[in-house]
């Protein structure tokens, strides 16, 4: 019968192979363990990034707001103002009609009394 226990050499070389693979596994979870760490500072970069992007649609919102507030307001005064500015050019137009009108009488008048004076009446 033969002696089936190991040999000095092969108990050796057994040793080392598992030293290499424990190195191996510490290696393997010294990466994992840095993948993980990476992942949470990247999902905190992430969250980071959606608040920013959520503040950033809120302020954009905020704005259009008041753009829109500012364009009715704007809009409501530009109808005032053009209805003032309107009724006063009407009026403009009627008192220089009215002033024409009365010129235009008076003219009219002096013509008849100059011709009234040359025709010795």
């Amino acid at each position: 019968m033969q002696d089936e226990r190991p040999t000095t050499a092969e108990l050796l070389e057994a040793w080392r192979e598992t030293t290499r693979a424990a190195e191996l596994a510490e290696r393997l979870a010294r990466l994992a363990s840095d993948a993980a760490d990476q992942a949470d500072q990247n999902a905190e970069a992430y969250e980071q990034i959606a608040e920013m992007a959520d503040a950033a649609k809120q302020a954009a919102e905020r704005a259009a707001s008041n753009a829109r507030a500012a364009a009715t307001e704007a809009r409501h005064r530009a109808t005032q103002t053009r209805d003032i500015r309107l009724r006063e050019a009407n009026r403009a137009v009627d008192d220089a009609r009215t002033n024409e009108q009365e010129a235009r009488g008076r003219y009219h008048d002096r013509e008849v009394r100059v011709r009234e004076t040359i025709d010795g009446r």
